[in-house]
């Protein structure tokens, strides 16, 4: 099976919000408000401009007193309905993947990028094991993979044993095979992919340290990579310390199994939000197990597991956890808890909205 995974699971969960930086906010207006015609394609799927995780008011009620202890929906409350969206979507995008939102991604644009390259205005150097793209001296524009790179991009590929690491060094582009470039996005930041195989199992691993990646107007240069809320940036996704496992025990005939673990920190500031929060997620001991059907296929909802999302800096600074656990083997839907108390059932394909 390829790094896509192509079986029947993967289209379940693969437009959900990108999160964090990556997808619309829950309403249609605010999404959409004073940004210019041409924004750059999303990296990742986006959610449906209407989606949020909870709209019965008693459960809002219920947040709301979670975070405050007083009655009543606030502001707070319906922001954290928003940011509990783009924190589910960071977990869970393009499931059973159950990776951070764009990592994947990002590290594919990389790698490609490097691969295909664009001979005319992008050149590639190698040394050793380590190749390098930048744009030739020349050159101030460049189309690579339909995307608008600009001078000073620079994309490093470094190969070792069943190691990549794939680095960013402002790397900025914009609107596919868009030279006006109304608004850009700009990634930092290296992602580190391992992978290895025998007779027994697979697996695949991510591990990034920091990488930051944010949307742009095209007359700025780099922002301040901190926790707190930034009008400068349309949008903006910091992970650190983040890991992503999926490994594969193969068992014999049907009988293997897929466990995916995940934990990390991500700062995020949704498309034209007014806040930014940071929050941890950790699979811990509860990893998600999904089930082989067949040889290479695997169920699309897990068996068992459970994420522990920890609230840290920005809208909700009282580290309340929430969980998101599956409490039915393959169940369609999701128990979603606030501290120790459950407070809803999201369904997978309400997550999706469509």
């Amino acid at each position: 099976m390829t790094l896509k995974y192509k079986m029947s699971g993967i289209a379940l969960l693969a437009g959900l919000l990108t999160a964090c930086g990556g997808g619309s906010g829950s309403s249609s207006e605010s999404a959409s408000s004073n940004l210019p015609e041409n924004l750059p394609d999303a990296i990742s799927p986006e959610l449906p401009d209407d989606f949020v995780p909870f709209t019965d008011e008693t459960i809002l009620d219920k947040i709301k007193n979670a975070i405050t202890g007083q009655d009543g929906t606030s502001e707070l409350a319906n922001n954290y309905n928003e940011a509990l969206a783009h924190m589910v979507g960071e977990i869970f995008a393009d499931y059973p993947l159950g990776r951070t939102g764009r990592a994947l991604q990002v590290y594919n644009l990389g790698v490609n990028s490097i691969k295909i390259g664009n001979l005319t205005c992008a050149e590639v150097n190698t040394n050793g094991n380590t190749k390098t793209l930048t744009l030739k001296p020349n050159k101030e524009t460049c189309i690579v993979l339909d995307k608008t790179f600009v001078a000073g991009s620079k994309i490093t590929q470094t190969v070792n044993s069943d190691t990549t690491t794939v680095t960013f060094d402002n790397v900025r582009y914009g609107h596919n095979l868009d030279f006006s470039l109304k608004d850009q996005y700009l990634i930092s930041g290296s992602i580190r992919y391992t992978s290895s195989k025998s007779s027994l199992g697979k697996e695949r691993k991510y591990d990034i340290s920091n990488l930051s990646f944010q949307r742009v107007k095209t007359d700025s240069n780099k922002l301040t990579e901190v926790d707190v809320y930034n009008a400068d940036s349309r949008e903006y996704l910091q992970l650190k310390d983040y890991s992503f496992s999926l490994v594969d025990d193969f068992g014999s005939g049907s009988n293997g199994t897929r466990t995916l673990r995940s934990k990390g920190t991500v700062i995020g500031q949704p498309l034209d939000a007014k806040f930014r929060y940071t929050f941890s997620f950790d699979t811990g001991s509860t990893p998600f197990i999904m089930n082989e059907i067949s040889l290479n296929n695997y169920h699309h909802l897990p068996e068992q597991g459970s994420v522990n999302i920890t609230h840290k800096k920005g809208l909700f600074d009282n580290e309340l956890i929430t969980k998101i656990r599956q409490d039915e083997p393959r169940s369609l839907k999701a128990g979603v808890y606030l501290g120790n108390t459950k407070v809803d059932d999201i369904l997978w394909s309400s997550i999706i909205g469509k």
